[in-house]
């Protein structure tokens, strides 16, 4: 049997971790780099960037451009009787979506943090006031922590429209959120039924706590409360693989965060001990389709 792996993001170390095991299964892979997507079409034959795919099980992680032609070109595969695991891209039709997500969750009653969303700055003054100060703008399409900011005053939040309005940003590019003050920041990584967890620590100085942002990491014993939260979420986004950040606050609420649809998983596999990439390609090619 042969897996093919499709991807845009080809140095990710996960793809690596994910050949290693389709290999130690003894099948056949192929990594296929849709990063500088492009196609040439001729007599009506469609060559995409010089690849014909021609796998068994065509596995989709790590889209993050050409995520509308990609999507036609899973479901061509599958037409042609390939199965293949996209995690729902093609449904989804992105990646990181921020907005699309906290509405889902929000919709099915799952708790967040107080969430505002427009497109237009001169009402992020009001909305700040309503939430109350300090608040955390980030960023709706940028993942591990980049792009988000906390903002502890009317002042600072003035600063900051200002730099976003200078740079020519829009007020739809970002969404405000109430700053929780948390006792635990946690990610769970959520494989079907299975789910890791790791308490983020941030550096000193800094309220994000993510691990590519200089923050450390520590297991963490997940009640069966917020396991059954974390699945909830990941599947009222319709996925079976991601990312599940939860917040605990220092009076004992829990709040989803966030849900990462590309999670990486080798820093979890650090932390547990765990062969987390046997499991991610076994529940791909069982979920295949």
């Amino acid at each position: 049997m042969k897996i093919a792996l499709v991807t845009t993001l080809p140095g990710l170390v996960e793809n690596q971790r994910i050949k290693e095991e389709v290999l130690a299964l003894g099948y056949e892979f192929e990594l296929v780099d849709f990063s500088q997507f492009g196609f040439y079409i001729d007599d009506e034959e469609v060559d995409v960037d010089g690849v014909n795919i021609k796998a068994d099980i065509v596995i989709v992680r790590g889209i993050f451009n050409a995520i509308k032609p990609t999507s036609i070109i899973i479901n061509n595969l599958r037409k042609q009787g390939t199965k293949v695991f996209d995690n729902n891209l093609v449904e989804h039709k992105y990646s990181i979506d921020k907005i699309s997500d906290l509405l889902k969750l929000a919709l099915s009653k799952i708790p967040i943090p107080k969430t505002f969303y427009t497109r237009d700055f001169s009402e992020y003054f009001q909305a700040a006031s309503k939430i109350g100060y300090p608040i955390v703008v980030k960023s709706v399409r940028a993942g591990k922590g980049f792009a988000v900011f906390k903002l502890d005053s009317e002042e600072a939040l003035k600063e900051f429209v200002n730099s976003q309005v200078s740079e020519e940003k829009e007020a739809k590019s970002f969404l405000m959120q109430e700053f929780i003050d948390y006792e635990h920041d946690l990610r769970c990584l959520v494989i079907g039924e299975d789910v890791f967890t790791m308490k983020r620590i941030p550096g000193e100085g800094e309220f994000r706590a993510n691990f590519s942002l200089g923050g450390s990491v520590e297991l963490f014993d997940l009640s069966g409360e917020d396991r059954k939260l974390a699945i909830e979420a990941l599947k009222t986004v319709d996925m079976s693989v991601g990312g599940v950040d939860i917040l605990i606050s220092k009076d004992g609420k829990h709040y989803i965060l966030e849900v990462n649809h590309t999670a990486g998983f080798v820093g979890m596999e650090k932390a547990t001990g765990k062969n987390i990439a046997k499991i991610w390609v076994a529940n791909a090619i069982k979920n295949a389709k």
